[in-house]
């Protein structure tokens, strides 16, 4: 791992959901430049009521790239924010 310049957030660990794209990512990313550790959750997958198209695994993965390319660490799972226990367990 590459020596990262010291953050504002070194040490700490960002807690994203809806991470797969958008403003999730867009987040995830920004934490991860000031230094903290990511934890992603994304449901990554459509939910009947919603008219757009939800985010994929595909998408998810890329957040992951994309944290790991600033040299920070990122442990990703899809879960569902409406299901506590799916959380807890990521």
């Amino acid at each position: 791992m590459k020596e990262s310049l010291m953050g504002k957030l070194d040490g700490k660990v960002a807690f994203i959901t809806g991470a797969a794209r958008g403003q999730g990512r867009s987040h995830a990313i920004k934490l991860a430049e000031e230094g903290a550790d990511i934890i992603a959750v994304d449901i990554c997958s459509q939910i009947a009521s919603v008219e757009y198209d939800m985010a994929t695994p595909e998408d998810l993965d890329e957040t992951v790239r994309l944290v790991e390319a600033l040299d920070r660490r990122i442990f990703a799972q899809q879960a569902d924010v409406r299901d506590l226990a799916a959380l807890e367990k990521a």
